[in-house]
């Protein structure tokens, strides 16, 4: 909790956490009993005795630092301190409509979506809702478990949160990170590894493809070649055939040093958030989200797309990301809170997580054991299939995640990455500041990229 030299932001974040607690549940209900009597009797001097004891109870435990030891009527552990404040979180919910977009150059200013996303403040030691059942799975004393919406048990853990700097020392043990020279100074925003090589995609449509040792232009301005921003890019199995999506519904394939448009798919224009692509080169399955909680399913067989219509698998909130474990079974995520999977290849999709926590997501990977999101606040989210767990990585917001068997990285504001190491997640230096809003592991490599066409490479 903060002290009373905080000033308004820290009572405000105290005032959060006091909210949930038996003092302002006993306040609250002497306001109304005793607003009742004053109603009754009609003495005014019993709505001051009201509002005094619903009002003066916050003020002077924010004021003296007794609201520490407040008990909270949801479990909360109160044996760990607060969260640092968090502001200008970066948060895709700018992206909810084509109009949050600047088309002209095919630039994104990225400060502006920043300063307009509020960070959401939590306690390390909070709950996400209310007690539930204990998990089948292993689980530390601090850990605790509820039910979400959708029946799944969610706990937390701060044991799993690992600082980079009280690892070992003993670097040489782990492949330095390297920043790559590349031939853009324009903002990478999404990358993908495949077997014949990696892929990054980014503001003005900028397309680079890494061959051998080098990172080249594989695409200057897009697909329309009206340099319209790209935000997602996917492969498919085996790397053969390369998709990217992004602003006003520019969508290309790139495959064999051969561009094809297909922007516009069932004349929609919209900003395409992400894409995921599933299946061998020329008879893959395309899958594209929107910043409207739309999902546009595609066949591509002979050089053309068969689409079919559009659907809405959640609520209507902007989807941030969308990625599949194999031709079947895939996930998205989308800036409400929410998670979907489906196991049938799209044809639906059911919620899966995340009641309560407070904050949007960003991406989303899976693997048949276990699914990890990422959030604007700094939180990684894990699905075991059973339980969601969170995790704090990092106090500032995480933009991407990725993984490939046990192996699992993030990366996020402040060129910082976190690898998973010993069941935890540790950060890791890089070497550079710029705010990394992509990651991929590959078989040779993990890339991540970023702000100022940054690349750095494990």
């Amino acid at each position: 909790m903060a002290d009373s030299s905080a000033g308004g932001s820290g009572f405000f974040a105290y005032y959060r956490q006091y909210a949930r607690s038996g003092v302002h549940a006993a306040s609250a209900a002497a306001l109304t009993a005793i607003g009742l009597w004053a109603s009754f009797t009609g003495n005014r001097s019993f709505i001051l005795l009201a509002i005094a004891v619903y009002v003066l109870p916050p003020i002077f435990l924010y004021l003296t630092g007794e609201g520490e030891r407040v008990p909270s009527v949801v479990n909360e552990d109160t044996s760990m301190g607060d969260d640092p404040d968090r502001s200008n979180a970066r948060s895709d919910e700018t992206h909810d409509s084509e109009d949050n977009h600047d088309h002209s150059d095919g630039q994104v200013d990225r400060s502006e979506a920043d300063a307009t996303a509020e960070r959401r403040t939590a306690d390390d030691s909070s709950a996400l809702g209310s007690p539930s059942a204990t998990s089948t799975t292993d689980r530390r004393d601090d850990e605790e478990h509820i039910e979400d919406e959708a029946n799944d048990p969610v706990s937390e853990s701060n044991d799993s949160e690992r600082d980079g700097d009280d690892r070992d020392g003993d670097e040489s043990a782990e492949p330095d990170w390297t920043e790559i020279d590349t031939p853009t100074d324009r903002s990478l925003l999404d990358v993908i590894a495949a077997d014949e090589g990696a892929y990054a995609v980014g503001e003005g449509g900028v397309v680079l493809a890494h061959n051998e040792d080098e990172w080249t232009v594989a695409l200057d301005d897009g697909p329309t070649a009206n340099g319209n921003v790209l935000r997602g890019v996917d492969a498919t199995d085996g790397g053969g055939a390369v998709w990217f999506a992004g602003d006003s519904g520019v969508l290309g394939r790139y495959a064999d040093g051969t561009l094809t448009d297909h922007s516009a798919p069932e004349d929609q224009t919209s900003t395409w958030e992400d894409v995921a692509v599933t299946g061998d080169a020329d008879e893959e399955q395309v899958y594209l989200v929107n910043g409207s909680g739309e999902l546009l399913r595609g066949s591509y067989e002979d050089g053309t797309v068969s689409w079919g219509g559009i659907e809405k698998p959640g609520s209507g909130s902007s989807i941030s990301s969308i990625a599949f474990v194999d031709s079947d079974r895939g996930h998205l995520c989308d800036t409400n809170q929410s998670v979907y999977e489906t196991t049938d290849g799209g044809e639906s999709f059911d919620r899966v997580g995340i009641e309560d926590a407070n904050a949007a997501f960003t991406d989303i990977a899976a693997s048949t054991a276990e699914t990890l999101v990422t959030a604007d606040d700094g939180s990684l989210f894990r699905h075991d299939g059973a339980v969601w767990t969170r995790l704090r990585p990092s106090e500032d917001a995480l933009a991407a995640v990725a993984l490939a068997g046990e192996t699992g990285f993030a990366a996020g504001d402040g060129g910082a990455v976190y690898e998973r190491m010993d069941g935890g997640w540790e950060a890791v230096e890089t070497p550079t500041d710029a705010d990394l809003w992509g990651i991929a592991i590959g078989s040779e490599r993990v890339v991540a990229v970023g702000a100022g066409g940054i690349v750095v490479e494990q």
